[in-house]
């Protein structure tokens, strides 16, 4: 599983033992020939599970990936082939297609991103949940890391009606997340993720609000743990999980020129210099920002647009 794909080697992506060359989407070059005005803003890259149009734009072959489920032997190999998923860098604008003919979600599905983040090793992982339409029995969440070879694991523990979501790669090489109900509603729970198989544990040092929603993890390069809280109206509240404590401190009330944050947020990152970045947008605006977010005041400042689903930072 120590498959990794950082920043300088996601430019020349090798699937299956085969490296796809002529890709400038996060290379040293790239990044060097369009700096941002912003350099915490330097090494986000975002996800979405719709197609983006740029006039860079490279398609990734068929790939193998190995699935677990809670039933089936590890060593089961299929063709699960991540398809609709779109890698985008913030400073260039670049964007990579992960696509072929076998969908991540099958008719009558749609393809919900619920966790985007890269691990300390510089690996991208992803979770995504196809939520159904119909009445037959949903996918399970399943992560995928976008390493070499892609692999991709069912998460096992989760109830039927239970996501992963608000993925989050930690300094000390974890991979964690926040499980909760599908539609998003408590109770949630932090857990730790087995990058090996899949399975999740919780980890019960925390107890969450059953009256708010929570949302996205961020690990500041201090160790300090960051989350989000959602109201029933959107308002959100920028919270510290601090493992000494049974309950998130709570921070400060998120707002943007004066008015109350009413929509809750895609992502919540931090840079390497300890700012804190969220995507998001207000309610009935588009499309989703980036804003740089003051851990004192709550006072939200808008960087830059991106019209992604969630974000991380590109770590080398």
């Amino acid at each position: 599983m120590n498959s990794k794909l950082s920043r300088r080697q996601f430019g020349q992506l090798a699937i299956a033992g085969t490296v796809v060359s002529g890709l400038s989407y996060l290379t040293n070059k790239a990044l060097a020939q369009i700096p941002s005005l912003n350099p915490s803003l330097n090494n986000i890259v975002g996800i979405t599970s719709g197609s983006i149009i740029t006039t860079d734009k490279a398609v990734i072959p068929e790939v193998n990936t190995t699935e677990l489920d809670s039933t089936a032997p590890n060593n089961l190999s299929t063709d699960i082939k991540p398809v609709g998923l779109v890698l985008q860098s913030l400073t260039t604008g670049n964007s990579q297609v992960l696509a072929n003919s076998t969908p991540l979600a099958e008719p009558g599905e749609i393809l919900n991103i619920s966790g985007f983040t890269s691990l300390s090793d510089g690996t991208l992982v992803v979770a995504t949940t196809p939520v159904t339409i119909s009445r037959k029995l949903a996918t399970p969440t399943r992560i995928t890391f976008l390493g070499t070879p892609i692999k991709t694991l069912i998460v096992s523990g989760l109830k039927q009606n239970q996501q992963l979501g608000s993925l989050l790669g930690t300094n000390d090489g974890r991979l964690i997340g926040l499980v909760g109900k599908k539609n998003g509603t408590p109770p949630i729970l932090l857990v730790d993720i087995n990058l090996q198989t899949g399975e999740i544990s919780s980890i019960n040092k925390i107890k969450f609000p059953n009256d708010e929603r929570v949302s996205n993890l961020a690990e500041c390069p201090d160790g300090k743990l960051y989350t989000s809280l959602v109201g029933f109206h959107g308002d959100t509240t920028l919270v510290q999980l601090d493992s000494n404590q049974k309950k998130p401190i709570r921070l400060a009330q998120l707002k943007v020129d004066g008015k109350e944050w009413n929509n809750g947020l895609q992502s919540l990152v931090c840079s390497a210099t300890g700012q804190l970045l969220a995507l998001g947008a207000m309610r009935y605006e588009t499309p989703n920002a980036v804003y740089s977010v003051d851990k004192n005041s709550g006072n939200m400042t808008r960087l830059q647009d991106f019209d992604v689903a969630q974000i991380t930072i590109a770590r080398r």
